[in-house]
């Protein structure tokens, strides 16, 4: 059974327009947009003032462990336009994006990665833009 995951009705609706938008102009993997599509989907939608601070959401900053590498790295999930790796910008249509947005502090998640499956824990949010009054940016 899956975990159950929350995003924001915000969220929910640009995400929306912007898979709509690469699939017609095929600029991302199609596996890709499929598995954030699902996971959207099957989230739980709610107001972007009722959802608590230890859920990721679009522009969070999260502390996760690499449970294989035992490595930490700290990342933003951001909007394609916005992703930069080097400066740690994750793309939500990354697999690793894909796999974190909803989550929360706490839960253990595993993806497909271009070398198999990957378990990643998340840690902290050091940042969310809800927590912190920002429910339109």
């Amino acid at each position: 059974m899956d975990t159950k995951i929350l995003i924001t009705e915000l969220d929910y609706i640009r995400l929306n327009k912007i898979i709509g938008k690469a699939k017609i102009e095929k600029s991302t993997e199609l596996k890709n947009l499929e598995y954030l599509t699902k996971e959207i989907k099957r989230a739980d939608k709610i107001d972007s003032k009722k959802i608590t601070p230890e859920f990721i959401t679009m522009n969070s900053v999260v502390q996760i462990f690499n449970k294989e590498t035992k490595q930490p790295m700290t990342i933003k999930i951001v909007y394609p336009k916005d992703a930069d790796f080097k400066k740690g910008n994750v793309s939500v249509f990354s697999p690793l994006g894909s796999a974190l947005l909803g989550y929360k502090v706490g839960d253990t998640v595993i993806f497909d990665a271009p070398k198999g499956k990957v378990w990643i824990s998340i840690e902290k949010i050091e940042y969310q833009p809800e927590a912190n009054g920002e429910y339109l940016v």
